[in-house]
C-alpha cells in the first residue's frame, strides 16, 4: 500500500492465478464479476480460502489497485443478498 494504491487479496484457481503472476495481467478466463470476494487483509483472505486448500481457491494473489479505483468500487458496491433492513423488497 502506498499513498496512491491499496493492496487487496483474492484467491483463484491455479489456472487463473498462475498466468496472472507469469504475465502480469489476468488471463481471458478471468471474470470481473468474481471480484466480489476481495479482501483488504491477507490473513482474512487466507482464512476465507481455507489457507489455500479450498477447491478453486488454491492461489492467493496480492493485487495492487489505485486508491481512486478502490474508492470507486466502494462507492458502487452493493450487498450480494437481500436484507430487509436495507432493501424495500427482494427485487430492489
Amino acid at each position: 500500500m502506498t499513498d496512491d494504491t491499496v493492496t487487496v487479496y483474492q484467491a483463484y484457481h491455479p489456472a487463473i492465478g498462475g498466468p496472472a503472476v507469469r504475465d502480469g495481467r489476468f488471463p481471458s478466463s478471468w471474470k470481473r464479476e468474481r471480484m466480489t470476494w476481495i479482501k483488504p487483509s491477507f490473513l482474512w483472505m487466507m482464512y476465507r480460502c481455507g489457507w489455500g486448500q479450498k477447491p478453486n481457491q488454491e492461489t492467493v494473489l496480492a493485487i495492487e489497485v489505485t486508491r481512486e479505483g478502490f474508492e470507486w468500487a466502494l462507492r458502487h458496491a452493493c450487498l450480494s443478498h437481500f436484507t430487509a433492513d436495507v432493501h424495500a423488497d427482494h427485487d430492489e
